[in-house]
């Protein structure tokens, strides 16, 4: 009885030191706020499919697309670069329908300008169809953003041609203490 007891205090104690260790490192809350905007063909295209599905013309499962989006501080194409958006997405969804067809996208922001130039986030996640606002993780960054998580949100506001869109993204970041920095 004795040994249980004792494994209790050492679970306890370990539990009240992890308590104070994550509370001791003030984590810091950042949140972004930005405008993507894409452009889908022509001679500036920002993305595009690189690899079509191997399962036949109609089909989506397996095609692999890249994009490199600017990040802007306004809905103008005018207002200044902040950061570019990069990466691939991929459709990993097997069934027929809208409900059913998954992608998977891994990125990164990497800021061009500003307050946070020459560092990265690390975003990843799968997500369901294009309406309404796509949420994805953060899972790490690099210089000021180094051990970063978090999410971020990222909303459709027009289409402001038949070839470019612009998308509202809110990134919403913890940053590790600056000890680690």
């Amino acid at each position: 009885m004795s040994s249980i007891r004792s494994l209790l205090l050492v679970l306890l104690a370990v539990a009240a030191s992890s308590a104070a260790g994550i509370a001791g490192n003030k984590l810091k809350h950042k949140h972004i706020h930005l405008y993507m905007h894409e452009t889908f063909s022509g001679a500036n295209a920002t993305e595009g499919a690189i690899l079509p599905s191997p399962f036949g013309a109609n089909a989506k499962f397996g095609s692999v697309a890249v994009f490199d989006d600017e990040l802007r501080t306004g809905l103008s194409r005018d207002s200044p670069l902040v950061a570019r958006y990069q990466g691939i997405i991929v459709a990993t969804g097997v069934a027929e329908g809208p409900a059913s067809q998954g992608h998977l996208t891994v990125a990164s922001i990497l800021f061009v300008a500003g307050e946070y130039a020459g560092s990265v986030l690390s975003l990843e996640g799968p997500f369901v169809g294009f309406q309404g606002t796509l949420e994805r993780s953060i899972v790490g960054g690099n210089g000021k953003f180094r051990m970063a998580r978090g999410y971020y949100l990222l909303k459709l506001l027009n289409l402001t041609s038949p070839l470019t869109a612009v998308s509202e993204a809110d990134f919403y970041v913890l940053t590790c203490h600056q000890s680690y920095m």
